[in-house]
């Protein structure tokens, strides 16, 4: 275990445990909330690029980076917004048990997304793994695990960003690792693939 291994694993417990807390209503405007800014910050950013560019001399990619991270930031939180004010329409007194544990569950798949995004971005500025060194990521249990989750569905929500706002090098390496191994026959016969 290292100490990616350790940052992962407490922030998973403390969203588990802030989860349980809270439950399922709050959780889930928590993650549809990520999911919404997730997709729909590549729109905004896009929009928020050249009043960035306009204001700060910053490298291409590192000025993706932060329009995407302020557009993120700004629909996380409108939306954020309106989950506390459903929540006082809903004003639930009691939280049973089963609402609870899912409120957990939902909270850890939340801070996945998360730090799935966060990893992602900075891998793209740490292409000489200064940040994140290559035994790290080799010896991580949660590395590969939380690298693939966004990865796996903003191509599929929305292939403009993927190929706007992801620099070329670094979609190559994630498509790369992304493609399902070929293992039978049956799957070259009837999903039309090839090896």
């Amino acid at each position: 275990m290292n100490w990616f291994d350790l940052t992962v694993g407490i922030l998973l417990l403390v969203a588990f445990i802030n989860g349980y807390r809270k439950g399922l209503i709050m959780q889930l405007v928590g993650l549809v909330s990520i999911i919404l800014a997730a997709v729909f910050g590549g729109r905004l950013a896009q929009t928020i690029l050249p009043h960035i560019n306009r204001i700060v001399d910053l490298s291409p990619e590192l000025a993706r980076v932060l329009s995407f991270i302020l557009a993120f930031a700004a629909i996380a939180v409108a939306l954020s917004l309106v989950g506390r004010i459903l929540q006082r329409f809903v004003n639930i007194v009691f939280l049973s048990f089963v609402n609870r544990v899912l409120g957990a569950i939902i909270a850890a798949g939340t801070m996945m997304v998360f730090l799935s995004i966060f990893l992602n971005l900075v891998l793209i500025l740490d292409r000489n793994e200064r940040i994140i060194r290559k035994s790290i990521k080799e010896d991580s249990f949660f590395f590969e695990r939380v690298e693939a989750v966004v990865p796996a569905i903003v191509p599929y929500l929305q292939p403009q960003l993927w190929d706007e706002i992801i620099p070329e090098k670094y979609r190559e390496e994630i498509e790369k690792k992304s493609v399902p191994a070929i293992d039978s026959t049956y799957q070259q016969q009837h999903f039309n693939v090839m090896i």
